[in-house]
């Protein structure tokens, strides 16, 4: 996922600068983007990104001798390896690569992305790491062969140990996070340095013509949403299997084409609750639900309030002026 480090974000303005933090206005493709840049360690850098966009392409970095360790917080991205595979980067996942196996194109297929991006110059940060774990034999040249002896990346699914590491780091109170990011690389190194690399399967590489028909289909479901396409049907018009469509689908966009469709239809009647003054049961109809218990039930599963009820909240909220 190489991009996403200090010296080549692709800005248009800094908004916040100081000793040890950068924050940045990013020019991603169809939307918007924030990177907030720390300097914690020589040679190392944590970012924490947040993108609403459909994609971002970022500037090369003439240094190879660089890891990138890549964490995904919330929404979804897509890399494309030079080798001209794809690989997806999920909710709590680890992805993990070295400059060398660099990507100049990332996706968002759920046209957002919150995580953060740890940077480390191989060349400068050898000599400080003793100083700080003078008791643990962490070698950081032998660390990256073993992680990237057969590939030039390595990836480590959500697990609660990696969940355990970054959690905090989303949350931390602005004055507290130079310290703490300082500790939590030193902990992400450690963590690194005892995980079994041979009982963790790497997750699959999508062809470029196969994700190239999904987003197709993705785009024709999305566009004809009051409509119920089959699995068999889309398969037979876009000539593709029905297995390899459910699986690349759910591989491209983190879920099943059918839990896809039936969020994106809540969310589709939910902004027309609030833009609309069409009853729940045209609304209903409208996003493709012939019942409209089944709508509201649906309705109440995502949003944890009835259709009714999310419009009168949302419409109060709206009429509320505080006073002067």
């Amino acid at each position: 996922m190489k991009g996403f480090s200090h010296s080549h974000i692709n800005t248009s303005m800094n908004l916040v600068r100081d000793d040890h933090h950068v924050v940045y206005r990013m020019n991603p493709y169809e939307g918007q983007g924030i990177a907030s840049v720390y300097s914690v360690l020589p040679g190392v850098e944590v970012i924490i990104f947040n993108f609403e966009a459909s994609h971002y392409m970022p500037t090369l970095h003439p240094n190879l001798h660089i890891l990138e360790l890549n964490h995904c917080f919330k929404g979804r991205a897509e890399c494309k390896m030079k080798d001209g595979c794809l690989q997806y980067i999920g909710e709590g996942d680890l992805f993990m690569n070295t400059m060398s196996n660099h990507s100049d194109r990332i996706e968002f297929p759920l046209e957002y992305y919150k995580g953060i991006n740890i940077t480390i110059d191989l060349d400068k940060f050898i000599d400080p790491l003793s100083d700080y774990l003078p008791d643990i034999p962490i070698d950081i040249p032998n660390l990256v062969n073993r992680y990237f002896s057969n590939d030039e990346c390595f990836f480590i699914q959500a697990k609660k140990g990696i969940q355990h590491i970054f959690s905090g780091m989303y949350s931390i109170p602005l004055e507290a996070r130079d310290n703490y990011y300082r500790l939590k690389v030193l902990e992400i190194l450690i963590y690194l340095h005892y995980f079994d690399t041979t009982k963790e399967q790497q997750k699959k590489f999508y062809a470029r013509q196969q994700v190239d028909i999904i987003k197709q289909i993705k785009k024709k479901i999305t566009e004809q949403f009051e409509q119920r396409f089959t699995i068999d049907e889309l398969a037979r018009q876009y000539c593709i299997s029905p297995t390899t469509l459910k699986a690349t689908f759910k591989g491209v966009y983190g879920v099943s084409i059918g839990v896809y469709m039936k969020e994106y239809r809540i969310r589709k009647a939910a902004s027309m609750l609030l833009q609309t003054q069409e009853s729940v049961g045209e609304i209903a109809s409208t996003v493709g639900y012939k019942s409209q218990s089944k709508f509201g039930a649906a309705f109440k599963e995502l949003y944890k309030i009835s259709p009714l009820e999310y419009r009168s909240k949302y419409d109060k909220e709206k009429s509320y002026k505080p006073s002067e």
